[in-house]
Order: structure tokens, then sequence, then C-alpha cells
């Protein structure tokens, strides 16, 4: 059987970090049902530890999809996990996404020891609430590769079941990134125990090339969204990487094609609102 490639949807979570977007409840609710429609695997509606509002709209929609996953963000901070596991109480299928900044060159080894026992503690808390965790490392690509690597294997050891390589400010070049990725599966002995992920941002130009690229090196989630919105020039497209996958006979997708141009019509229509104008809308 082919790979299946989830698909994890950032367009309500990173999205809103694109200059001028800010998405009401009853646009995100009409997000989250089309995204639900269209076969998106995992949807990240927002960071309720540090925006009330993302708590609420987290919530509504938690009651509402029933078939993808609803996830939230929080960083490895006891607080902000207390409250994403709150507001994902009533979600059929929810997810705890963490972040840590593991790009610690200038610190000491003291330092790392306390970064990775606050990865476990905090992966063992959420897992209290949860049984389907994502770590995500952040700032990994300029980060020191074994300690990487350790913390990757920490993650994992303390019950994450997806781990997420992100290329936190879009700095690499396809071959680096699959070098590191590459690096990563080679190195944490424990590394197929979780799903590899994906999130990379497009401030080169090549965020789908790198998501796409890192398939060959055991990634089976990319993280994406809508018109490729997000902080600084955005993310990986999800329409690019949904269509570039459906053309390669290696790998599949549950994402219904036909609903693309619905969806990306919906999200024009929301940022135009806002007066974003640096988005390709569809004619």
């Amino acid at each position: 059987m082919k790979p299946q490639i989830k698909i994890f949807d950032t367009t309500m979570r990173d999205g809103e970090l694109a200059s001028g977007i800010k998405m009401n409840i009853q646009q995100k609710i009409a997000l989250a049902k089309l995204l639900e429609e269209m076969g998106i695997d995992i949807i990240e509606v927002g960071y309720p530890g540090a925006f009330q509002k993302d708590f609420e709209e987290i919530v509504m929609i938690s009651e509402l999809v029933k078939n993808s996953i609803i996830c939230g963000l929080a960083s490895t901070n006891p607080k902000e996990i207390l409250s994403l596991a709150q507001a994902l109480k009533s979600a059929s299928r929810g997810r705890i996404h963490l972040y840590t900044l593991v790009n610690l060159k200038e610190l000491s080894a003291v330092d790392e020891k306390q970064v990775i026992e606050a990865i476990r503690a905090n992966i063992q808390l959420a897992r209290n609430f949860c049984d389907d965790i994502e770590w995500s490392a952040f700032d990994a690509a300029r980060s020191q590769s074994d300690f990487l690597c350790k913390t990757v294997e920490t993650a994992i050891a303390a019950g994450a079941t997806t781990v997420n390589i992100p290329d936190t400010l879009g700095s690499l070049l396809p071959k680096e990134f699959s070098s590191l990725i590459a690096t990563i599966v080679n190195k944490v002995p424990n590394i197929d125990r979780a799903t590899i992920s994906v999130h990379c941002h497009d401030d080169l130009g090549l965020a789908v090339e790198n998501s796409l690229a890192a398939l060959e090196c055991g990634v089976r989630q990319i993280e994406c969204s809508i018109h490729g919105l997000g902080a600084r020039k955005g993310n990986a497209n999800l329409a690019a990487i949904a269509r570039e996958i459906a053309k390669d006979d290696k790998y599949i997708t549950n994402v219904n094609l036909d609903l693309i141009g619905a969806i990306e019509q919906l999200v024009s229509q929301i940022v135009k609102k806002k007066g974003q104008t640096n988005i390709a809308y569809p004619s």
C-alpha cells in the first residue's frame, strides 16, 4: 500500500500571524467545517495559552468537528498545556501540539539539561489529558545536531506520537532540509515510534519544495495553510502540496481536491475583509 501523508492545516493558527489577519469565530467555524469536508487530517485552531479568543474558538470548533483531529498549540509550559487541555475537552479527536526552542548554541550544558527535562516533564503532563501529542523542535535548523537528536529522542520516549521538524525561518534549501531530516532519522534510535512531520516557512520561496523533498526521508505529515498564509512570507501552500502529492504515484492523502477552489475562495473573502492583499486570489 502507498504511504498516506497526513495533511495538517494551520491556516487558523499560523495564518493569523500574517500581517493584518485576524479571523472571528464565525469565520473559523466555516473554515473548519470545509477543511473537515475536504478530508484534512489535522486542523490547528489556535494558541489558547497566549490568546483568550483562541481558547473559546477551540472549545466551539471541538464541539462541531468530529472527523478531523482538532489541534491547539502550547509551549512546554504547564499553564499553557492545562489551558489547551481544557479547551479540547469536548473534542472527539484532539491533539496537544507542544513546541520547545532547541537552538541553544550559546547556552551551557546545565541549560541543555533543563530543556531536556522540561520536554520530558511537559509531554508527560500533556499525556495525562490526551493520547495524541505532537512536539515541535522550534528553530531546529540552527540547533546543534547532537542536541537536536537528543531532544527528539526524549520527546518520543516521553510520549510524543508526532515529532515536527520545522524550517522555522525558511532558511534552508531542499537538499539542506532533507539532510537535516535524514540526520534525525539515522541518529534517533526510537524515531520509528513517531510520525515525522515538517513545517516549512516560505522566506526563500521553497516551503512547498522543502516539504515534498522531505517525504523521501520518511516524513509522513506536512503542515501547511490555505494560500500559504503565515508568519513573514508564509507557510507551504496546502493546495500546491495536495496537488503535487496527487501527481506522485508513491503517496496518497485524504484531501478532496475538488473542494480546493471553494476553500481558497472562502479564505480569500476572509483576508480581503481584513485588507490583506499579498496573496494570489483565485479567479
